[in-house]
Order: structure tokens, then C-alpha cells, then sequence
């Protein structure tokens, strides 16, 4: 064999070294671009998986840690199956109390539910409206269940004015969503 068919020239550097050499001895590049045993390609892939398996988690955190449901798009499968209301004085104050039960129809536990109470007198005109926040209670509702719930608030009409009411759920956040 001639010298020419046992040594190239490095492409990095220019310098002649054997055919068979993976590594270059003046430059230190490798020569087979992708080997194994090359660090930059093993360093390559290293990344390529580090990169895939940080897609992965974050998929995972979105998915079961991440969601946010709109209530307003659940709005009519939360509502109230019963509820009264009554009167008590509270020092010199008139205190109308709805107490009642509320059902949850949707596969989303809620919390901070807040609910809007209206009273109507005997011509069925509205009279008066109580809003209780959900700050106020802390309330939450789980997933597929009934949750017994109070509202009160001040009365701004003589007792015998408050004839019938109607109990809404107006808003809620999805409790299991991110704060």
C-alpha cells in the first residue's frame, strides 16, 4: 500500500494523520463525526433526552396540576336543590338566613363559591338580594356531591315583606387549579 491510501489530511487542522485514527493527535478532533464514541455526540443525545423527558414532565404537571375550568361553562350543573329562609334579630338588626342544599353535577370540585340570593314580595316583585362571597365561608363544593350551604345577610325590609326567594350559585374557582 502507498502512504496516500493510509493517511488524510484532519479536515479541522490539515495535518496528516492515519486513516484509521478517530482522533486527530495535533488538534485533538474527532474524525468520525457520528461515533458513539464521540463526546459531542454523546453529549448531543444526553441533551436530546434531558430536553424529552422535561417535555414529558411538563405535559404531566399541565395535564394533572394545571388545569383551570371556566365555572361559567358549569354554571347550570351546579344547583340548588332546596332552601329556606328566616328571620332572626341580631342586636338591633333584622337578619334574613337562607340556609339550603347545593349539588355539583360536574367532574370539578369548586371552591370559593359564592352565592346570590334574591326575596320577593307577594306580588312576586323583587324586594331585596343578599351576595355572599366565597371568601366569606370558605365554601367548597366536590365533585359529584351535595354541600349544605348558609347565607345571611342584613334585611332592608320589614319581615312580612319577604314572601319567596331564589337561590343562585353566580360564581366559583376550580379548586383544583393552580393558585
Amino acid at each position: 500500500m502507498t502512504e496516500s491510501n493510509e493517511t488524510k489530511a484532519c479536515p479541522l487542522c490539515a495535518e496528516t494523520i492515519k486513516a484509521a485514527a478517530k482522533v486527530c493527535p495535533h488538534c485533538r478532533h474527532w474524525q468520525q463525526r457520528f461515533s458513539l464514541q464521540n463526546p459531542q455526540v454523546v453529549g448531543g443525545l444526553w441533551l436530546a433526552l434531558w430536553l424529552a423527558v422535561t417535555a414529558c414532565l411538563l405535559v404531566f404537571v399541565e395535564k394533572h396540576f394545571g388545569r383551570n375550568q371556566d365555572f361559567a361553562d358549569y354554571q347550570d350543573q351546579i344547583a340548588v336543590v332546596s332552601s329556606e329562609f328566616s328571620h332572626r334579630m341580631w342586636g338591633s338588626n333584622l337578619m334574613v338566613t337562607v340556609v339550603g342544599v347545593v349539588t355539583n353535577r360536574t367532574d370539578y370540585s369548586w371552591e370559593e363559591v359564592g352565592f346570590e340570593v334574591r326575596f320577593f314580595d307577594r306580588e312576586g316583585k323583587l324586594i331585596d338580594a343578599v351576595v355572599q362571597t366565597g371568601d366569606y365561608q370558605r365554601f367548597a363544593i366536590l365533585k359529584h356531591s351535595e354541600e349544605a350551604f348558609r347565607v345571611e345577610g342584613k334585611a332592608t325590609r320589614p319581615q312580612e315583606a319577604y314572601v319567596s326567594h331564589k337561590v343562585t350559585v353566580r360564581w366559583a374557582k376550580d379548586a383544583g387549579a393552580w393558585p
